[in-house]
């Protein structure tokens, strides 16, 4: 619902800080998963999740869970919808307005298109002034202003446990924010490894990073692509014992685990030929488009422009694991958040479309026209073994830290990998370095 996180978003972010500090107000954000240009999401019959599905971030589904269903009670009024789905999203959407137009006959949804650049500023603006629309589709990393401005309805008493159980839970808490849920996930994002099957075989993936690595070495065709941003490559701290927070927003990084070996291996990955550890998002699609190198770590995002040119050769594999265990992307959500400007029906009916947006069968729509994971655990995927592929990565995945702190590691995290692999500097003092710049920043 997904765009460099290096540049923008820490530009973004400072400029949304700012805003929200000198007139409640904030600048736009870019998508979710960085350059993904456009993230979204999208509805069918009714399907159940199979015993068995991994759940991201946690076991394998055992039995069948509820799934949050439509307000039964025939409803009457109108509701506003603010979003910024295009493409296979706008075909998601549409499918899923004409699913509630039959399932609530006496409510009218209007939508609004509003640029994603634009939409977060538009709503916080609308919102503060006393109107806006009663819902908009937003992604997580939007939450922090938004619960900080004062512009979102918390969930907690209007959100059944039942209802709650019916989401993966690592995306339902990417709508946490101290504590309170102020939103539906609609669906997730994860990155893992697409695989060009003409150039490896996805099953002989090697099972850890320095066995990836060593692959790697033997020919430049077997090389790897990473972008090199904090979310794209965030996977790599838990694989090397390491994180980035504890529970109470300090920087540990430097503490425990072996980051600083981390950034050694992207270091040694960058120096092999055909791998590259880069910057430059657009390069390194163009040259996995291309068939230049076997591997590159993305999201599902890049699904349907990578399957437009590889076909049947496209794959995806997990991540190989590190020394200290499973590597563990970050799993961000796309979702819907509510005016607190509501009256007590306003807001029953906008709970109506929220549930109905958020069901599983909308989160199949959401996979067959969008090509993202449905937040809904009781969605079948279909057999479409991409996206089958990343959420076997996400039952391997942690949810997108849900800490103010964010704000400031979005740079300076960022900056500790390409200080490393770009600039030459010392691991070790750069990780002890890139604690302090983040805890002094947050005054931890």
């Amino acid at each position: 619902m997904m765009h460099a996180l290096i540049a923008r978003t820490r530009r973004t972010l400072l400029l949304l800080a700012a805003l929200l500090l000198a007139a409640t107000l904030f600048a736009a954000c870019e998508d979710a998963p960085p350059p993904a240009d456009d993230l979204a999401l999208e509805p069918a019959p009714a399907a159940q999740a199979v015993a068995g599905t991994p759940q991201p971030g946690g076991a394998p589904l055992q039995n069948v869970l509820p799934t949050a269903t439509p307000t039964p009670t025939p409803l009457s009024g109108r509701i506003v919808l603010w979003h910024s789905w295009a493409e296979g999203d706008g075909d998601a959407l549409t499918a899923i307005l004409a699913a509630y137009r039959q399932a609530q006959p006496g409510v009218t949804v209007d939508t609004l298109y509003v640029a994603y650049p634009d939409l977060a500023q538009a709503y916080a603006d609308a919102v503060a002034g006393g109107g806006g629309p009663d819902l908009v589709l937003a992604p997580n990393w939007w939450l922090d202003g938004l619960a900080n401005a004062n512009v979102l309805l918390p969930l907690d008493g209007l959100i059944s446990f039942e209802e709650q159980a019916s989401y993966w839970p690592a995306a339902l808490e990417n709508f946490r924010w101290q504590g309170r849920l102020y939103g539906l996930p609609t669906n997730y994002e994860v990155v893992s490894v697409f695989v060009n099957r003409s150039l490896a075989d996805p099953n002989a993936m090697p099972a850890t990073l320095d066995g990836w690595l060593e692959q790697a070495a033997q020919s430049p065709s077997l090389g790897i692509g990473l972008y090199n941003n904090l979310y794209h490559l965030a996977w790599g701290l838990p694989a090397y014992g390491a994180r980035l927070f504890d529970e109470n927003g300090v920087a540990v990084v430097d503490q425990g685990g072996d980051a600083a070996g981390f950034l050694r291996w992207l270091r040694m990955l960058s120096q092999t030929p055909g791998s590259y550890v880069d910057p430059d998002y657009g390069m390194l699609k163009d040259r996995f488009r291309k068939s230049e190198f076997a591997y590159f770590v993305d999201g599902p995002w890049a699904i349907d422009e990578l399957r437009g040119v590889l076909g049947e050769n496209l794959a995806v594999a997990p991540l190989p694991d590190g020394p200290a265990g499973a590597a563990q992307p970050w799993l961000s959500a796309d979702g819907v958040l509510l005016n607190p400007n509501l009256t007590t029906e306003q807001q029953q009916l906008a709970l109506s479309f929220a549930r109905f947006l958020t069901t599983a069968e909308s989160g199949r729509l959401i996979a067959e026209l969008g090509k993202r994971l449905p937040a809904s655990r009781n969605t079948q995927l279909g057999s479409d073994p991409l996206l089958q592929g990343f959420a076997r990565q996400a039952a391997n995945a942690q949810p997108l830290p849900s800490l103010p702190e964010m704000a400031e590691a979005w740079g300076y995290g960022g900056d500790m990998f390409i200080k490393v692999v770009d600039g030459d500097a010392d691991p070790v003092l750069t990780v002890i370095e890139t604690a302090a710049l983040i805890n002094d920043a947050t005054g931890k």
